[in-house]
């Protein structure tokens, strides 16, 4: 534990920003080149340390030299305790301790924790496993380039070595005899460390050395800094050249990263000689003050600490706490909480009081100037204007990347004003009153904390009636079907694409059995295409598709949901059958206890199958399970911080390099086996022995999680070898749907062999459909293409018989229920609204949102946030362009 919090407060920081560098440039380059470059940036974020220690160790030198005659007649003179206390009072008398002679090691002691972040980073990297460059075969390997016999030899360790101590020969040129051998004893211990590494790590300090041995010949140079300069500026502006004209398909924060450091580098000639002329005019209070500038520094450093690792991860989780309970290993979320907490303490205090004591008074007023900035603009960014960020995962990534960064024009204008104006005002306050800043950031520190730790109390509270899930093992039935009687299964694939079926039958003959008796819908259209607001239709029917729920202002949107899930099992057991439901998509938009909407219902009987059969699945395939939640957690919180205490124009670039470069290389594969699990044994989940008639609700979200699977049966592999021989092959939306295709095929397979397949009605639908490269009618001109609002509809009905039938009817989601009801309630009706479950006429309601993700967090708002232009609507034939409109005019309407 002890070592866990040190290696959070001060190994994580650097760890996080060597992995954000690396992932930046393994994304423009090889990994190779990745690595070097990542060892570029270590050595140039080094380099005013290196400064200092340079500074430390010519004084050091000096003291040292000027003391040393005096120390020698000493030694001469006396000898054991009486050397000791002459020793002792000549030092007194010219105030140095023998302690001060650490000095003469800082440079070699600061690479400690930057060897340690970079030997835990790159040792175990992914990304290296299997990667050549050059002549290393594998960098995830030692290199063993050199072959004697069976016997392999390791010459990037040697290489390393050997420039360590050419280094060390031109750096400690004219030194004493103890610092040389100081520095050889340590290019041997790194030897002896990195010999049996990967490569790729080796490869890393291999070109620390180097530029190491650059630098030191820099410093024989008459101007070093501005050979420097030039270099770096001229480096960096033809990489960004090259990304802007050659990499058009990269990210917008990857080019703008790389553009933005070329143009700072250029300007910074003039951005010092402002800050300097900036903290001579405008900071000399705090120069005359360095009581009141260390006290403004430490609260504005503990308040950024305070704020991205406690208030702001402790309050998203206090809004659905139970969603983090028992995550992995983990009952509560408090653990992720204090790790969180540790490394902010890390990247905002302790490292930062390290500088701030090593540097001089000049910086010392400028980095104090920067905190108190940093901490009152972002807690104005993060909680005046935070933004509608959307649907956030647990692992407290953003699902909807591309809404969720910038404000409104207005609201964007009103932030930078804000920030400027803070900005002013901190200036006049530290040249006027520099005390108000003290007073006012103690303040706000005692609030967040205050705060913080009310949510944590309100965590707990909510943990202590929390009922913890079940452990599934071996899968057992679940769900019970009638062979005398009569069953409906309605199954909810979300973000199955639709566009994609033809392809997938046409490469997989075996689907025409499967389907016997089904009839596709291809003439089918969702309400959004996002499923907070497409899957309401689809469970509820017309009476809960966006534009419905938004007439009604009665009830929140928490209700109006969880009514509409509650439609169908309402009205079947209302017909005498016995329900079953599972997986139901945000149940009481994932307040816990769950359970609780079904209070009303006692004979539905709720299951839970997503994730429950993971773990058997790996130990049925003899795999390791990964933690992936908990590691994503560990890191996300703090980056999420960091992207809402920014100030939006940045938010992109903080988002994009926090979260979509440093993935975790488990995430998909987690998901993907939580939900391809229970439908690779859904033999197992049902039974026939229903003594009445039987309606089962399967929510899976298989489609929903793109991953590559093994061709030709669609299954989990690692890695996939064979992409199958498809005009999809390398899509993953594809493969997703083939998989579903197939497990359920083969389920239906198994109803045909237990003589229940001919009673069973089953509906195969989506909440919605996702951009495909089907090319079947994918237009501009909408947010989403329109294949994101195509739904999957595939329906057997009682008795239905032959190969697969296709059916141009139009068709929405929102016709679920009344397929699944049919004939079994004679007009039925809406249990929550009253009304008739058939419409006259559906082209009335078809008023599809076409607007960003919507959080869960508004659970009590009373309508979805969809503007005018954000309501589009279809009629007679999804595919014609012409019968898309907006339903509100537009200046500009051209929604094809």
């Amino acid at each position: 534990m002890l070592l866990s919090f040190f290696s959070n407060l001060i190994i994580v920081p650097i760890r996080n920003l060597l992995e954000v560098f690396f992932y930046f440039f393994n994304k423009i380059s090889n990994t190779g080149l990745a690595v070097i470059g990542l060892s570029f940036v270590v050595t140039i974020c080094c380099l005013p340390l290196y400064i200092i220690a340079e500074q430390w160790q010519e004084k050091e030198r000096a003291v040292q030299k000027r003391l040393a005659p005096g120390i020698a007649r000493i030694k001469q003179a006396f000898k054991k305790d009486e050397q000791y206390m002459m020793l002792s009072t000549y030092y007194r008398q010219n105030h140095y301790h023998p302690i001060m002679e650490l000095r003469s090691s800082f440079s070699i002691l600061i690479q400690i924790p930057f060897f340690i972040a970079a030997y835990t980073f790159l040792s175990h990297l992914d990304a290296l496993k299997g990667t050549s460059f050059l002549f290393i075969r594998d960098m995830g390997e030692p290199d063993q380039i050199l072959k004697i016999g069976s016997f392999g030899v390791n010459i990037l360790p040697i290489a390393m070595t050997a420039i360590n101590m050419v280094s060390g020969a031109i750096y400690s040129k004219g030194h004493g005899a103890k610092e040389k051998v100081q520095l050889y004893a340590t290019a041997a211990i790194f030897l002896l460390l990195l010999y049996n590494s990967p490569a790729g790590l080796v490869l890393y300090w291999t070109m620390n050395n180097v530029l190491s041995l650059v630098k030191n010949i820099f410093y024989k140079l008459r101007h070093p800094l501005k050979v420097f300069y030039v270099l770096s500026f001229f480096a960096l502006a033809l990489l960004a050249l090259w990304a802007v004209v050659h990499h058009r398909n990269l990210k917008t924060y990857y080019i703008g990263a790389l553009v933005f450091a070329a143009v700072f580098v250029a300007l910074i000639p003039l951005i010092l000689k402002g800050v300097l002329w900036f903290i001579d005019t405008c900071l000399t209070v705090l120069k005359a003050h360095p009581s009141v500038r260390l006290g403004i520094f430490v609260l504005s450093a503990l308040l950024l600490a305070v704020a991205a690792g406690y208030t702001i991860p402790s309050t998203i989780i206090d809004s659905s706490s139970s969603d983090y309970f028992y995550i992995d290993a983990y009952k509560t979320p408090l653990p992720f909480l204090f790790i969180s907490l540790t490394q902010a303490m890390g990247l905002f205090f302790v490292w930062p009081l390290c500088l701030y004591a090593l540097f001089p008074q000049r910086v010392k007023d400028g980095l104090t100037f920067l905190w108190v900035c940093a901490a009152f603009v972002g807690l104005a960014n993060c909680f005046a204007f935070s933004g509608n960020y959307g649907l956030m995962d647990i692992e407290f990534s953003l699902m909807d990347e591309a809404q969720s960064f910038l404000l409104p024009p207005l609201g964007m204008l009103l932030n930078t004003i804000c920030t400027v104006g803070i900005v002013a005002t901190l200036i006049i306050l530290v040249q006027k009153r520099p005390t108000i800043i003290t007073s006012a950031a103690g303040i706000l520190l005692v609030a967040l904390i205050g705060f913080s730790v009310r949510n944590t109390a309100s965590i707990l509270h909510n943990f202590r009636g929390f009922t913890p899930p079940e452990k599934a093992g071996k899968p057992e039935p679940k769900f019970s079907l009638s062979k005398t009687g009569k069953n409906v299964i309605v199954i909810m694939e979300d973000r199955a694409v639709s566009a994609l079926l033809d392809e997938a039958f046409s490469e997989l003959p075996q689907l025409e059995d499967y389907y016997q008796g089904f009839t596709y819908y291809p003439n089918t259209v969702s309400m959004s295409h996002y499923t907070t607001l497409g899957a309401p239709g689809l469970f509820g029917g017309y009476d809960f598709t966006p534009w419905e729920i938004n007439k009604r202002t009665d009830l929140t949107i928490r209700e109006k949901h969880n009514q509409s899930l509650l439609v169908m099992p309402a009205l079947f057991t209302d017909a005498g059958y016995q329900v079953t439901v599972t997986n139901l998509p945000y149940e009481n938009y994932n307040m816990q206890p769950m359970e609780q909407i079904y209070k009303k219902y006692p004979n539905v009987k709720r299951v839970v199958t997503q994730g429950m059969y993971s773990d058997y699945w790996y130990e049925d395939h003899k795999l390791e399970k990964q933690p992936f939640q908990s590691f994503l957690l560990k890191k996300n919180m703090l980056y999420f911080s960091l992207f809402k205490l920014a100030h939006p124009l940045f938010r992109v670039v903080v988002y994009g390099c926090g979260f979509r470069l440093t993935g975790n290389p488990y995430k998909t594969t987690a998901y993907l086996i939580d939900a391809y699990a229970p439908l690779a044994y859904l033999d197992d989940l049902f039974s026939f022995d229903a003594e009445q008639n039987s309606f089962v609700l399967f929510d899976n979200e298989l489609t929903h999680v793109f991953s590559y699977l093994q061709a030709p049966d669609y299954e989990p592999a690692f890695p996939v070898t064979n992409f199958g021989e498809g005009k999809f092959a390398h899509e993953k939306t594809y493969h997703s749907l083939c998989a579903a295709l197939l497990r359920w095929g083969e389920f239906f397979q198994y109803l045909k062999e237990n003589d229940c397949y001919d009673n069973t009605r089953i509906v195969l639908v989506s909440d919605h459909g996702n951009g495909a490269p089907s090319g079947k009618f994918h237009t501009q001109g909408f947010a989403e293409p329109k294949e994101a609002l195509q739904a999957l509809l595939l329906v057997k009905d009682f008795g239905e018989e032959g190969t697969l039938k296709e059916d141009m009817t139009f068709m929405t989601n929102a016709d679920t229920p009344t397929i699944a009801l049919s004939g079994i309630l004679d007009h039925p009706k809406n249990p929550f609204t009253g009304n008739d479950m058939q419409v006259a006429n559906k082209q009335d309601y078809v008023k599809i949102s076409v607007a960003p993700m919507q959080s869960l967090r508004t659970r009590d708002d009373t309508a979805y946030t969809v503007s005018d232009n954000e309501w589009v609507t279809v009629h007679d034939n999804i595919f014609e362009d012409d019968n898309w409109s907006y339903l509100f005019p537009q200046k500009n309407e051209a929604p094809q």
